[in-house]
């Protein structure tokens, strides 16, 4: 058990200081969303989002095994890091506005505080095992953090052991089982390098520093927001993300085609909308249609999408109820003592609620006769637009609870079969929606009260 000697906690001990990650999933219900985003959409994130990196990262492998011939993981990491913040800084340098650049932050700080003919590369992207601040946190760079997960599930990265047992990061070979390798991808993005331009981005990594009077040359080449559509490196990256999902899959039974099937939807989605790329608008079309007819079944991507909006319907009425308890324990200013507390907000909540349906609905009403009252026609984007316009926690818990019953209501006929394909999609998540919305079914017998 926990001891107090003098002030001070022998552990094990529920009060001990505790490191919180902070982020907007604070329920954790996201992570369903998240399996099912990577499974239809394998190798791509919206933390990987500007695809020359991809090109760049292959080329900047090969590259580093063409110029060092010997090497371990602490000099290849340092070769990765120092291009990393090179690149930041000269797309900091050239192009400011664009989003979604590795290191743009420090880049930006360096560059405004500069007082050098010259960045010192060294000084911002070595981890030298002091407190130093650096471009990045992560050893490896952006690239071992994020690129190399999404790049790995396209078969473009391997891991290697070189001679002493030290695991590095290589490219891909050209194989005749997928249509883009790392390899083919590094010669692409080497194509559009002069000899000149190899030679100045080495020196720049070797001795650490990068002169200004060099980005304005650099960013012709490595503008990483650019790719020409003539180049072969552009009909690759087509290539790579048309081909089936897992690339390095030799079986036929088991290919599937999720991303080309995601980013052809995508694109039918914007010729409708006047050429405007709408995610979330593919994203409703597919919550709308569900599981499709008996005549005309959806297809599993967009079941996968489906799958997704409604994960995300889950964790946000989940999620706003959260907030409007936070938020009005804040009110107060002082402790509550919490039995009575929840009590007395979950009185005004129901109450609430009744008012909303204008009926003679009262706290003792069962839930099976509240879902009688919610119209089949209401349309979820409406109540988050009532969530979003107010700051009242008790109203804010209100159209929480009812988002959470409409989305029973509108989809409890696909519970079950949507429970079936997360599992057979392995996309099932602890806290995922269809264990979460089914516990309105099995509370449908008691009263409204007891139920908020």
């Amino acid at each position: 058990m926990a001891v107090l000697q003098k002030g001070n906690s022998n552990y094990p001990f529920w009060g001990a200081s505790i490191s919180l990650i902070t982020g907007l999933d604070p329920l954790g219900l996201q992570t369903t969303s998240e399996a099912t985003y990577a499974t239809m959409l394998p190798g791509i994130s919206n933390l990987t989002n500007r695809l020359r990196y991809y090109g760049f990262y292959c080329w900047l492998l090969d590259f580093y095994f063409k110029t060092e011939k010997k090497g371990n993981s602490k000099e290849q990491y340092r070769f990765i890091r120092r291009a990393e913040l090179m690149i930041a800084i000269i797309m900091q340098s050239e192009r400011k506005g664009v989003q979604q650049i590795t290191g743009s932050n420090f880049a930006s700080n360096l560059i405004n505080t500069a007082e050098e003919t010259y960045f010192d590369l060294a000084e911002g992207a070595d981890k030298d095992n002091t407190d130093k601040n650096v471009y990045w946190k992560y050893p490896s760079g952006a690239f071992g953090q994020y690129y190399y997960g999404a790049m790995q599930a396209l078969s473009l990265i391997i891991t290697a052991i070189n001679d002493d047992g030290d695991v590095i990061y290589n490219i891909s070979k050209p194989h005749p089982r997928q249509k883009v390798s790392g390899k083919q991808l590094a010669e692409a993005f080497e194509g559009s390098l002069s000899p000149q331009i190899k030679e100045l981005f080495y020196i720049n990594i070797k001795k650490g520093k990068l002169y200004q009077d060099d980005i304005s040359e650099l960013i012709k080449y490595f503008a990483i927001d650019t790719v020409q559509t003539e180049n072969a490196e552009w009909q690759l990256y087509v290539e790579m993300l048309l081909d089936k999902d897992d690339p390095s899959q030799e079986m036929e039974e088991r290919f599937t085609f999720h991303r080309r099937e995601t980013i052809l939807s995508l694109l039918n989605t914007a010729v409708k909308n006047e050429n405007n790329y709408d995610w979330y608008r593919f994203l409703l079309e597919s919550y709308r249609k569900k599981l499709g007819t008996n005549g005309y079944p959806e297809t599993e991507t967009n079941i996968g999408w489906y799958c997704y909006q409604l994960n995300e319907y889950w964790q946000y009425s989940c999620g706003t109820m959260f907030w409007a308890v936070l938020q009005h324990l804040y009110d107060f200013q002082q402790d509550q003592y919490l039995p009575l507390f929840v009590k007395k907000f979950s009185s005004s909540i129901t109450n609430e609620i009744c008012k909303e349906l204008k009926q003679a609905t009262e706290p003792t009403s069962s839930l099976a006769e509240i879902l009688e009252l919610i119209p089949d026609t209401e349309d979820e984007e409406n109540i988050k637009k009532e969530i979003d316009g107010t700051n009242d926690p008790v109203i804010v818990a209100k159209y929480g609870f009812i988002l959470l019953l409409q989305i029973f209501k509108n989809n409890r006929e696909q519970l079950h079969p949507l429970k079936e394909f997360m599992s057979r999609k392995k996309i099932e998540r602890d806290g995922n929606m269809v264990d979460g919305i089914l516990t309105v079914h099995t509370a449908e017998n008691d009263t409204l009260q007891v139920f908020c």
